[in-house]
């Protein structure tokens, strides 16, 4: 009888607050409201309506946000537009299944899809006769080693070639996620995580040794979203995909707007979404968060299609000296822990002269922008829009010039017009019910560091200041004259004037900046954010609206520093976690469940590395390297005592060292007797000490 009465009870509520409440489901009412329980329990309405009445503000609270206090308004779903790598393309077959290759290998990749197959055979038919011939006769006169190159170069990057008309020439689709993260398939998720670290956001995190809330999660993951889209395609074409994704997210989660976050290429998107969509006054969109987000181009690209690298340049014989002696070394140091091959590499050069190493670069340039970026819309909204008319005026004749490229010129004039317009677009959006557009970005950085440093021959590799791949002035919507190069200063009559707000290191002014108050700077931060937790967290804050502008959270300062806490979160915290459950009379286990030995001052030591892990993702105001280095190296050292009976690893670099200085003594030595670039031919043409 009991059961009865609740059930005609909850039906009459259900009713009733369909009414009441309008758009507010019962079942959203109930989940959110404290008193909903006791309701649901009543033996009678008159009860249950005895309890609504004795609930404070029992209606209104039934439109409290999700994770009600952190936020400020109602929880929408938000959709991440990602960057260059982190969506998933694949040849398909004609039913559109993935495709393989000769080794039974899929074809696929989130950058650059090779056919590991066709490589060594593609190399040796194109290239190894003119190389040969070039080798012998030490020159490339008949112009059939860059030939060779080029071919070599467009072969194995044909997958993902386009045509005239800006479309993939393969049967090429792209990865997509028909859900919430939430949702998504175990692998899927997986990968998400490993792309787009957000787990701290969206999980709480737990002290294992007091079982205490160290930190609550800000958002809830089935409201997050991922829109992958081609990197062989259109932007303009990919942003009516978004608006269509965002209707369906919408509809999915009974949505009035969604959150949209940009990561990196992700903003080119949004800016061709702003322009297409403008005239619907962006209603369907709640708040806009850029994160190192490609809005008005990068310098990498313009140098790459306007062929202007540190290489060959009478007006600069540094860049001679630069690319023959000290790039390769920092390459090979960087992207493959090996300075000495680098110096090695540089040492075989010189078995070439000049002439032949310009044409295999020239070739290798010939073949990538022949192949893909010529006809690909997608990497001309990568052009910098003060350079774009320098860049079309390259290609003109080849494309504007060209009556079969009439829809893909199309295209990119489409582009460039919305990155005009995008400043104008973005305001016009915030404008619109107080809506906000945040952007996090990263400074005072060359490309000649960090990650992808091989950039550092690119000429603006000189003069822009930026975080390793994207200029400021693009991720904050600044003006094109608004820092000094990397490491240096702003001139005096800018850096002295109490009217602008310039940087603490004083290379950036952001003064003219479209959102000044809604933007926030790491300096010298490299591109690949996921590695700091402090703009995580900071991006929690802006998707809920808990920060809305610089000034309203002193623990995200405006300007901040840089740290780089990804194996601390990514695997540090984990094992320590695991060696600390399992920790029982000197003894624990390993992930794998081997038995070790250990301590009580070496487990002790473990419990305190672990808990000033916890301590520094938690302090977001001063995230400095110094601490986030010590910190990793102390967890570091904890678990490998835990699991090797207090001892500390010991790692002898001395054979490396040596390595390193011979390889490096032997480059310097040969460069200076014979100079820098220089073949054996030029040698005894020009003398021993030729320069």
């Amino acid at each position: 009888m009991k059961k009865t009465s609740k059930r005609i009870i909850a039906i009459a509520l259900a009713v009733v607050l369909t009414l009441s409440v309008g758009a507010v489901g019962i079942t959203s009412l109930f989940s959110l409201n404290p008193a909903a329980s006791a309701i649901l329990n009543a033996d009678s309405i008159e009860e249950a309506i005895d309890i609504m009445k004795n609930t404070p503000d029992f209606f209104s609270s039934s439109s409290k946000p999700l994770l009600a206090g952190k936020q400020d308004s109602t929880v929408y779903p938000t959709i991440i537009i990602p960057g260059i790598s982190q969506s998933i393309s694949y040849l398909a077959d004609e039913n559109g299944d993935p495709a393989y290759n000769a080794n039974g290998e899929e074809l696929s990749g989130g950058l650059l899809i090779i056919d590991s197959s066709t490589l060594v055979p593609t190399i040796v038919n194109n290239l190894a006769a003119p190389l040969a011939t070039a080798l012998i006769q030490q020159n490339d006169k008949d112009g059939n080693l860059r030939k060779g190159v080029a071919k070599t170069v467009k072969g194995v990057f044909s997958v993902q070639a386009s045509d005239k008309n800006g479309e993939p020439v393969n049967n090429l689709q792209t990865v997509r996620y028909e859900t919430s993260v939430a949702k998504m398939s175990e692998d899927d998720r997986d990968y998400f995580y490993r792309m787009i670290p957000m787990k701290t956001l969206t999980e709480d995190t737990i002290d294992v040794t007091t079982g205490q809330v160290v930190s609550e999660a800000v958002l809830d993951e089935d409201l997050l979203y991922l829109y992958a889209f081609p990197l062989i395609g259109d932007p303009l074409e990919s942003a009516r995909g978004l608006d269509e994704y965002i209707q369906f997210v919408k509809d999915q989660q009974g949505a009035e707007k969604v959150n949209i976050v940009t990561i990196s290429l992700g903003g080119t998107i949004l800016t061709a979404y702003m322009e297409l969509f403008k005239d619907t006054g962006y209603t369907d969109i709640n708040r806009i968060v850029n994160v190192v987000s490609c809005l008005q181009g990068t310098d990498v690209m313009g140098d790459f299609y306007l062929r202007e690298f540190k290489i060959n340049d009478p007006e600069h014989p540094e860049y001679e000296t630069f690319f023959f002696n000290d790039f390769l070394p920092m390459v090979m140091e960087t992207n493959a822990d090996n300075k000495a091959l680098g110096y090695i590499i540089n040492i075989a050069l010189k078995i070439m002269p000049k002439e032949v190493v310009y044409s295999l670069l020239s070739g290798a340039v010939d073949g990538i922008v022949d192949t893909l970026m010529l006809y690909c819309p997608q990497f001309w909204a990568m052009v910098p829009v003060d350079r774009f008319d320098d860049v079309k005026a390259m290609y003109y004749d080849k494309i504007w010039g060209d009556p079969d490229c009439a829809d893909l010129a199309k295209k990119i004039d489409g582009f460039h017009t919305a990155a005009v317009n995008l400043k104008d677009n973005l305001k016009s959006f915030a404008a619109t019910n107080g809506n906000l557009v945040h952007n996090v970005a990263c400074y005072n950085l060359s490309y000649a560091e960090q990650d992808y440093n091989f950039f550092g021959a690119m000429r603006s590799s000189d003069s822009t200041n930026s975080d390793g791949i994207i200029d400021i002035d693009s991720t904050t919507l600044g003006e094109p004259d608004m820092y000094a190069k990397a490491g240096t200063v702003l001139p005096d009559d800018i850096l002295f004037d109490d009217t602008r707000v310039i940087s603490p290191d004083g290379s950036i002014d952001i003064t003219d900046c479209a959102f000044r108050e809604t933007t926030w700077l790491f300096h010298a931060q490299y591109h690949e954010v996921g590695r700091n937790d402090v703009i995580i967290s900071l991006i929690g804050r802006l998707i809920t609206g808990e920060i809305k502008s610089v000034h309203d959270d002193a623990n995200f300062p405006q300007f901040n520093g840089n740290r780089n806490t990804r194996d601390i979160r990514r695997w540090r915290i984990e094992d320590a976690e695991a060696l600390i459950k399992n920790y029982s009379n000197g003894t624990t286990t390993d992930i794998e469940g081997n038995v070790l030995e250990c301590s009580q001052a070496d487990m002790d030591e473990l419990i305190a590395a672990y808990k000033e892990c916890l301590a520094l993702l938690n302090d977001t105001a001063n995230c400095e390297p110094v601490a986030a280095e010590a910190v990793t190296q102390r967890i570091d050292d904890a678990i490998y005592r835990v699991g090797h009976n207090g001892e500390l690893p010991e790692e002898d670099n001395s054979t490396d060292t040596l390595f390193i200085a011979l390889a490096g003594t032997l480059e310097d030595v040969i460069t200076a007797i014979f100079g820098p670039g220089y073949g054996f031919s030029e040698i005894m043409d020009n003398g021993i000490l030729a320069k």
